[in-house]
C-alpha cells in the first residue's frame, strides 16, 4: 500500500512539474534544510535533515525527485531548541551521537561557565568549555569520534556574576558506533 501511495505522489508531482516547469526554482520542503547553487550554474547543493532513509530517486528533464535523510556537518543552530527556564536552559543534540554533539545553552544573567566531559566511571574525559558568559545563545560543536561507544555526562557549571551562586546541570550523552 505504502508504495502505491509513493507512486501516486510522485506521479501527481511529476505533472504538477511538467505543467510548471518555466516557473520552477529548486526547492526543500523539510522541517529544516536548504539549498543552493553556484552563480554559474555548474552545480547544485540542497540537503535536508529527516528520519527517512533513501527509497528510489527519479529523474526527467533536468527534474529530480527523491526523498531520503542527507545530514551535512554543519553548524546546526537553528536545530537545537534553547529555551530558557528559571535558571537558563542547557541542552545536548543529537542523542544518540555517532561523530559530533552539539550542545547549547542560554542563561539569565551574566558569570562563569565550565562544561565537562565525564564518562560512566565519573572519570572526566575531556574540558569542553570555559568561559565568562555575557548574553545570548551558545551553540557549540563537540568532536566524538575519537570517544569510546557508551553514555557520557556533560555537567555545565554555571557561577553566577551577580549573586555568586552556583548552578550545576548535567545531561546525559550517548555515543554509539
Amino acid at each position: 500500500m505504502k508504495k502505491v501511495y509513493l507512486l501516486v505522489i510522485a506521479a501527481i508531482s511529476s505533472v504538477a512539474l511538467f505543467a510548471q516547469a518555466p516557473m520552477l526554482t529548486p526547492t526543500v520542503i523539510a522541517s529544516t534544510g536548504g539549498y543552493s547553487s553556484s552563480s554559474s550554474g555548474g552545480f547544485s547543493l540542497s540537503y535536508t535533515v529527516g528520519e527517512m532513509t533513501m527509497v528510489q530517486t527519479f529523474s526527467a528533464n533536468g527534474n529530480i525527485l527523491t526523498q531520503g535523510f542527507q545530514q551535512p556537518n554543519d553548524l546546526i543552530n537553528g536545530l537545537i531548541d534553547v529555551t530558557q527556564d528559571e535558571f537558563g536552559s542547557f541542552t545536548v543534540y543529537p542523542n544518540p551521537a555517532v561523530d559530533n554533539f552539539y550542545y547549547g545553552f542560554q542563561l539569565p544573567e551574566q558569570g562563569k561557565v565550565d562544561i565537562l566531559l565525564f564518562d560512566e566511571l565519573g572519570q572526566k574525559v575531556s574540558d569542553i568549555y570555559h568561559s565568562n558568559y555575557q548574553s545570548g545563545k551558545i551553540v557549540a560543536q563537540v568532536n566524538s569520534a575519537n570517544f569510546a561507544a557508551g553514555m557520557y555526562f556533560l555537567t555545565m557549571n554555571f557561577t553566577s556574576s551577580v549573586d555568586g551562586k552556583s548552578h550545576i546541570t548535567t545531561k546525559k550523552v550517548q555515543v554509539v558506533r
